[in-house]
């Protein structure tokens, strides 16, 4: 494993760790977009499944240091393993090859509640217990988005948020929940966005004229750039893609960096215009063979 990739973004260093790949079902990540499109960037395997990246940003500045969404972490059941084809997760790892230990981390931004996002919330220990990950981190998360999941009576919600008991008991006195736009600290912001859940919220880095964002699942992939390349999982596939121009917009005329959660060949680029589409210029590259393959 190689050490994190960085950048920087004024007096701010990203880095770019990951809690490994999985995989889970090309359709539910394409939604209404036919395999036939989809499939010939991200090919599938004899289940449907595609290779996809848990990007985690690292935000650093001072005494300050952010992580972004904590990806699947090691709490999955042998046969949830199975199905996404992810082990004990590489986000301490990637922390340890930065010379930090997980009490490093003062802050962590969840951009949602759903498991391949805050699963890395916890650790599952050697005795089989879970104890929070981040044991000194204060944990930002919308306040909205923390009462759909534990009390919506839908029956897709009580899906989507099903192991929310096991990942947000054991870190609770950690948890300050959020309303609307919230600065974490100056430069950072926790914006919301809606549309993959009611209360998606996403990182915005600014700091000496350079921005940097996190869209999480608004653009979860490079081939996400597309207005109407959805999710199947968006609870609002039009507020998606009403932000996804915006912010694509903003990064466009302003050369801002964008990473995404779950691309497997790219962390980060800038997103430039080219003959009338958005296309990657300068990019961050995931490593080859990341996960042996």
């Amino acid at each position: 494993m190689e050490p994190p990739r960085k950048i920087q973004v004024g007096e701010f260093t990203v880095a770019f760790l990951t809690d490994g790949i999985w995989r889970n079902d090309g359709g539910c990540m394409f939604g209404v977009v036919p395999r036939e499109l989809w499939q010939r960037e991200h090919p599938a395997d004899g289940q449907n499944r595609i290779r996809l990246n848990l990007t985690c940003p690292l935000i650093m500045r001072g005494g300050n240091a952010i992580v972004v969404d904590t990806g699947i972490g090691n709490r999955l059941s042998a046969v949830e393993r199975k199905i996404f084809d992810h082990g004990e997760g590489w986000l301490i790892d990637g922390l340890r090859m930065l010379g930090m230990e997980p009490g490093d981390v003062t802050h962590v931004l969840l951009s949602h509640l759903h498991f391949d996002h805050c699963g890395g919330i916890v650790r599952r220990n050697a005795a089989g217990g879970l104890e929070p990950a981040f044991p000194r981190a204060r944990i930002f998360v919308q306040r909205g988005e923390i009462e759909v999941a534990r009390t919506s009576s839908n029956e897709r919600l009580r899906a989507a948020y099903r192991h929310i008991k096991e990942c947000l008991e054991p870190v609770t006195g950690l948890i300050e929940a959020i309303d609307a736009d919230t600065a974490l600290v100056p430069g950072v912001t926790a914006a919301v966005t809606g549309g993959h859940t009611e209360h998606h919220q996403v990182a915005l880095v600014s700091s000496g004229g350079e921005s940097f964002v996190h869209l999480a699942d608004i653009v979860p992939t490079r081939s996400h750039m597309r207005g109407p390349w959805n999710q199947a999982y968006d609870l609002d596939a039009i507020r998606t893609m009403e932000q996804k121009a915006h912010y694509l917009r903003l990064a466009v005329g302003n050369r801002w960096w964008v990473s995404f959660a779950h691309d497997e060949r790219v962390y980060a680029a800038r997103v430039v215009e080219d003959r009338g589409k958005l296309a990657l210029g300068g990019s961050i590259p995931v490593p080859e063979g990341l996960d042996g393959v």
